[in-house]
């Protein structure tokens, strides 16, 4: 923990902090969670026939062949989230106790702590993927943010318009398997985060991404490779994406996210909540029945709307903001 400086972190818009946390404690429950999703899947959408040989396969393997289901938005069945659209009584998301740990774990706060200070909550922009190698995805997904690549984008980018503007938004990176250039790790541009927050397009299938986004591809950029137990910050101006899985392997990860007390979360109204505080009162969700209750009760305000919550593309007047006209 001592590697991690907030001045460094703030002049890079990155860092890599080693050894948090332990596979076996705190990753691996994560993982049989999965794959008790993708078991439950199987049992709804397989044929008959195929179950009990699906059953037994190992987790890559019995992720692939779930995704041969061709079940409709499959990667919401494994996201941390509600979909952005259309929520029903019945929307699956993936809220299990082993997230809620992750969540809460002391040695991710106290990392967290480093760059927000002590009063700390808990934001709803949050992710888990699965990425397969890509030689093994449909073409229509190899572009696709949650299990291909991901594209050039600001993670402030993806709040509410008040909460570009205010909220001071950390992403805490989670790799579940070690993470390389060969099996697509994420990429930045060191400083880039100190132009702020840029211009932004609706990209593959209305993925959020930076407008020229492609003049990044001549800047040097930082691979950010992490082994299992890392965690990889990201400052919420810091342009990055992920470059292909050209590898025979799984790339697994969470990302969390996290904001200084006080400020909205920019996802409304999805369960943003204290977990750190000085003030224990402030404390309030306290276990994962709570957490799961909150997700629960966000469910049934985002069942009448068109969306669950939007969050208007950055755009400057008079493309001020464009990179082309930053860099």
């Amino acid at each position: 923990m001592k590697s991690l400086n907030k001045k460094k972190f703030e002049e890079q818009g990155y860092a890599i902090v080693k050894n948090v946390l332990n596979f076996d404690n705190d990753l691996k429950p994560i993982l049989n969670d999965m794959e008790y999703v993708m078991d439950r899947l199987i049992h709804t959408f397989s044929p008959k026939a195929k179950i009990s040989k699906a059953l037994k396969l190992k987790f890559e393997k019995k992720y692939q062949f779930v995704s041969s289901l061709n079940i409709f938005d499959l990667d919401q069945y494994f996201n941390t989230r509600l979909p952005r659209d259309h929520v029903k009584k019945d929307s699956d998301y993936f809220a299990t106790h082993s997230l809620w740990n992750l969540i809460k774990h002391k040695k991710i706060l106290n990392v967290v702590e480093k760059i927000l200070g002590p009063e700390i909550l808990s934001n709803p922009v949050q992710n888990t993927r699965i990425k397969q190698p890509e030689k093994t995805l449909p073409k229509k997904s190899i572009f696709d943010g949650l299990s291909g690549r991901t594209p050039w984008h600001q993670d402030a980018a993806v709040l509410s318009t008040r909460g570009q503007k205010n909220t001071e938004l950390l992403t805490v990176w989670i790799p579940f398997t070690k993470t390389t250039k060969k099996n697509g790790c994420m990429i930045t541009i060191p400083g880039i985060n100190k132009l702020g927050l840029l211009n932004h397009h609706s990209g593959y299938k209305g993925q959020v991404e930076i407008k020229n986004s492609d003049l990044l591809n001549s800047k040097k950029v930082v691979y950010l490779e992490a082994d299992v137990g890392d965690v990889v910050l990201l400052h919420r101006h810091s342009a990055h994406c992920s470059i292909p899985n050209k590898s025979n392997s799984f790339r697994i990860s969470a990302d969390l996210r996290y904001n200084k007390a006080g400020q909205t979360s920019g996802r409304e109204p999805l369960p943003s909540f204290y977990v750190k505080s000085k003030n224990k009162k402030n404390i309030t969700v306290l276990n994962f029945k709570q957490w799961l209750t909150l997700w629960e009760k966000a469910k049934e305000k985002c069942i009448p709307r068109k969306y669950a919550f939007k969050y208007p593309l950055p755009t400057f007047k008079n493309n001020k903001r464009d990179l082309s006209k930053l860099i």
